[in-house]
């Protein structure tokens, strides 16, 4: 079989996107234990410090000027069977309709994939304190305090937002023979946002894990007095500041005090996240900026999430494969996919910083729990499996051939 990927960019080693990822580890799975031929497609090119890796045996550059005959005839000299279609920027969603008919022309059948939580466009958070540091800090300034207003208006202007986004989610819908979402909880969001009357092409696969190794017992049995998050620093998606928030609570407590705070990480809000840690006085935070976060999990206690919304939280289950129990906010669909409330992680209700702060207790406050969770996060993290998460999209491939 011979599949085409098309993502917005080309693959890099470097890039570190979920997207970019996911199609990294599938592409290499069904290479070298499928025989499938793998091909790409691609709207924006690598930047120049950047290599293509050689994983693809053929790429094509698209734009959103569809040129269909340069891609029935890369569909045709490669024997395309398959155009599997990654979530696609807004401006380059347009070309859906007429790739969808050149693949068919050309035989082939089209799968488009979802990889987000269905209505992200409109989450946005926005705080106080970072709306006060963009105007006294030159920052953003204007654009942070419109998030903080967005964000203290948003059940107002919802309806309206989601009559803009319906051609987002329902022209890939009618354009694909297939549609996978990452988890059944977000068919009936994705069918609210597209104004679906059924759910006939939706399926759901999540994403694989990552890493090639697992936590040991001797790993979780040395596991360090340490908390991490692992994220980019976007504070209106990520919400780091609510960590540090519990953390302020944690570092006033005297029976915690032997407990440090990692920020793994980079991103625009490193300076406002800084200014925080000074403000509050907190003395247990380490940033230790942009690092492979392997060995970081492996000697953490605990993972901390405190995002607006993700499509499926690939760090959860990273941290998990490492033997780190995870406390979420409850603040998208899938985290309930990966997150077993009690047994391989906590989950608190979304902005709860008074159950945020008492769930941290609870943990780093009891060794026997903990190492509990974090031997079930191991095992639990073993359904995400490549080979597992592969086997679902070979049986896709199977039925959508011979339908």
């Amino acid at each position: 079989m011979n599949l085409l990927t098309i993502n917005s960019f080309d693959c890099s080693a470097q890039a570190s996107g979920g997207v970019n990822q996911t199609t990294v580890a599938l592409t290499t799975y069904f290479t070298k234990h499928c025989g499938i031929h793998c091909f790409l497609g691609f709207f924006e090119p690598l930047p120049p410090d950047r290599e293509p890796l050689p994983l693809f045996e053929g790429r094509i550059l698209l734009n959103r000027n569809f040129d269909k005959e340069a891609f029935a005839k890369f569909i045709l000299v490669n024997h395309i069977d398959i155009v599997q279609v990654n979530f696609l920027k807004k401006h380059n969603l347009v070309v859906m309709p007429q790739l969808y008919e050149v693949a068919h022309q050309c035989g082939a059948k089209v799968i488009y994939a979802f990889h987000m939580c269905p209505g992200f466009q409109i989450y946005t958070y926005g705080s106080w304190e970072r709306v006060y540091y963009g105007w006294t800090h030159h920052d953003n300034a204007l654009a942070e305090t419109k998030k903080w207003l967005l964000s203290k208006t948003q059940k107002l202007w919802l309806p309206i937002a989601r009559k803009s986004l319906q051609s987002k989610y329902r022209t890939p819908y009618d354009n694909a023979d297939k549609v996978i979402i990452l988890s059944q909880h977000y068919f009936a969001p994705y069918s609210y946002y597209a104004g679906l009357s059924n759910r006939d092409k939706m399926i759901a696969i999540g994403n694989s894990l990552r890493f090639s190794q697992y936590a040991t017992q001797n790993d979780i049995d040395s596991k360090e007095k340490t908390v991490i998050v692992v994220a980019r620093f976007d504070e209106d998606t990520k919400r780091i500041s609510l960590a540090l928030r519990a953390w302020r609570e944690i570092e006033q407590d005297e029976q915690l005090s032997d407990w440090k705070l990692q920020l793994v990480g980079t991103g625009r809000d490193m300076p406002f996240y800084q200014y925080l840690v000074k403000k509050w006085k907190l003395q247990r935070v380490e940033f230790t900026g942009l690092q492979n976060p392997q060995e970081y999990y492996r000697h953490a206690s605990l993972f901390l999430m405190t995002s607006t919304a993700e499509g499926w939280g690939m760090v959860l289950t990273e941290a998990q494969q490492m033997g780190v129990p995870v406390i979420a906010m409850d603040s998208f669909a899938a985290l309930h996919d990966i997150v077993t409330d009690g047994y391989n992680g906590l989950i608190v209700p979304d902005g709860d910083m008074d159950a945020y702060y008492k769930a941290l207790i609870d943990l780093m406050g009891n060794d026997d729990k903990r190492l509990k969770m974090s031997f079930n996060a191991m095992e639990s993290s073993k359904r995400f499996e490549i080979s597992k998460v592969a086997a679902k999209w070979l049986a896709l491939f199977d039925e959508i051939q011979k339908a």
